[in-house]
């Protein structure tokens, strides 16, 4: 017996330490495991990152070809000329030099535009005079309200003048620019259209200066009530004067731009006949607008001027249309 119970603590005590070494070993167990997640998640990270660098690089390298693609291309754009310039007689160019010959160009108006309104102002008197007389003649006086009004007045006056009469120089330097963008078959007919542009829009602002801004002056003028004084400011009558004017010339291009869209199939001679009335109808709505009176006298002097310029605009287009087919035959 006495043995027996000497025995048991011994098991007990093995137990114990069986029992003590599984929990070190588990323990072992969860420190190296424990380490080889650690070393794989690093490795992982490692992994990751280095993808992320990869990827940075590639999207730079990207970055970096398409810009030297961007340039190589705006270089080209920059050097590349017309090829078929020296077919044309026409001096080779590229972007930059139709940059530079535009402003060159520009200056050169400019400055003309310039030197003609200074030397306009000094002889302001002798334009404000010409440009008054159809109202001084009617029998009343202009009349400046403030201060500066005389000043703004003759640096007008000296402006528009300047600008009408540098007009053919301003028309002549555009040519110059976009002629070499013309084809050599359409470039005559480009000429001379400009050519006739220029005389039409002065024959349009004579026609208004000696006849109908006189007139309009004189109509619109008895339209004020007997017991009224018209006291008119001199720079309305001025701004007037020369809206009114341009505004006829313009119109007087009529026959100009009939041709133009003749030449490139818009319109034809048949349209034009066919459309007479109604062309009729709005010239004497736009003359009776223009010219405020019943007389039919004056009615008839502003309308019959633009029926012949429609007239002209109907000759003028078959004359296009028989030309045209006569070089499509000799062709």
């Amino acid at each position: 017996m006495t043995l027996a119970r000497e025995q048991k603590p011994k098991n007990d005590s093995t137990k114990n330490n069986s029992g003590k070494k599984r929990k070190n070993s588990q323990k072992k167990e969860t420190k190296v495991t424990r380490k080889k997640k650690s070393l794989s998640t690093n490795s992982e990270d490692l992994s990751n990152n280095q993808q992320k660098q990869e990827k940075k690089n590639l999207i730079d390298e990207l970055i970096k070809e398409a810009d030297n693609d961007q340039t190589s291309k705006s270089e080209i754009e920059e050097n590349e000329v017309d090829p078929a310039a020296l077919s044309r007689g026409d001096k080779p160019m590229n972007i930059v030099d139709h940059l530079d010959e535009f402003r060159s160009r520009l200056l050169i108006v400019l400055i003309t535009i310039l030197g003609l309104t200074i030397i306009g102002f000094y002889f302001s008197d002798i334009l404000l005079d010409a440009i008054n007389r159809p109202f001084i003649d009617s029998g009343y006086k202009l009349n400046i309200f403030n201060l500066v009004e005389g000043f703004t007045l003759r640096l007008k006056a000296s402006f528009v003048s300047g600008l009408l009469i540098g007009l053919p120089l301003l028309v002549y330097q555009l040519w110059q620019y976009i002629k070499p963008a013309v084809a050599i078959e359409n470039r005559k007919f480009a000429k001379y259209s400009s050519v006739a542009a220029i005389f039409l829009f002065y024959g349009g602002l004579s026609m208004t200066y000696f006849y109908l801004l006189p007139l309009s002056i004189k109509v619109l003028l008895n339209f004020t009530p007997p017991d009224m004084d018209n006291m008119i400011n001199a720079s309305k009558y001025f701004n007037f004067a020369v809206l009114f004017s341009i505004a006829i010339g313009i119109t007087f291009e009529m026959p100009i731009i009939i041709m133009i869209l003749t030449r490139i199939g818009i319109v034809s001679p048949s349209f034009l006949i066919s459309k007479r009335k109604y062309a009729i109808v709005l010239i004497w709505i736009f003359a009776a607008v223009i010219t405020p009176t019943t007389d039919p006298l004056t009615l008839s002097l502003v309308a019959l001027p633009l029926m012949l310029l429609y007239e002209l605009s109907i000759i003028i287009s078959k004359f296009m249309v028989i030309r045209k087919k006569r070089k499509e035959l000799s062709q």
